[in-house]
């Protein structure tokens, strides 16, 4: 289960298997809020998988400092909004080291309903955590989604694409076309990362394949990989 605690008020989010996983389409979760006023559960399947796992993915890439503004997550059948604040500086942009180094905010909005779904329990009741906090709740759901979707989500497709992440940081995944369709998770390549294409060895946090249809970027204009990084490059960076 993963969690957050903040002034007394625990937040939990719970992947919970699919009766047929087979479906996979739709998460299955238990969301909860407990302190001492307030013991609310909700059982529900309205989020997708897709949604669920871009949160996941945004969550790591703010802590790793690649946004340099607010971003917005709305999963609207389940009634919750999340906001993610990257440091910033009396106002102005930061860059993207202090942003790697610096607090930043994660806030969940969450409309709590009756058990029949028609009522609304108290309007909208919101939550503010910090880094670490963020941090340790993304891996925990990170690990709680794999263990449910991790064999529905790899696909078969002719486009074998791979997730990577900044050196010192996991779970980012931005896509990368491997033409050479042999590159596997958890080891290292060499790929033209940010808005100045700089060539930068990145950790691959999973791989996929895709069809043309479903497929994360366009594969004919996805970069590409550059290379593997080689054994010394590799030891030098673990």
């Amino acid at each position: 289960m993963a969690g957050l605690q903040t002034e007394g008020t625990k937040f939990s989010l719970r992947i919970i298997p699919n009766a047929m996983l087979s479906i996979g389409q739709w998460v299955k979760t238990e969301i909860a809020i407990e302190n001492e006023y307030i013991h609310y559960q909700d059982v529900s399947k309205v989020i997708g998988r897709e949604e669920m796992e871009e949160w996941i993915f945004a969550m790591f890439r703010l802590l790793a400092g690649a946004y340099k503004s607010e971003q917005n997550i709305l999963f609207e059948r389940a009634g919750i909004a999340i906001d993610l604040y990257p440091y910033c500086k009396d106002g102005m942009e930061a860059s993207r080291q202090e942003r790697r180094e610096n607090d930043c905010i994660m806030a969940i909005r969450l409309l709590m309903r009756s058990k029949d779904k028609k009522r609304l329990l108290g309007g909208v009741y919101s939550l503010l955590f910090h880094r670490e906090q963020i941090a340790q709740f993304a891996q925990d759901l990170r690990a709680e989604f794999d263990e449910v979707f991790v064999h529905l989500i790899h696909g078969r497709g002719k486009y074998h694409f791979v997730g990577v992440s900044p050196l010192g940081y996991h779970g980012c995944n931005y896509w990368y076309l491997d033409e050479s369709k042999t590159v596997q998770k958890g080891e290292y390549v060499w790929v033209k990362m940010g808005r100045h294409d700089t060539e930068q060895m990145v950790f691959v946090d999973s791989v996929r394949c895709f069809n043309e249809e479903n497929a994360p970027y366009d594969p004919e204009t996805v970069k590409r990989i550059l290379r593997r990084a080689s054994a010394q490059e590799t030891q030098e960076k673990k």
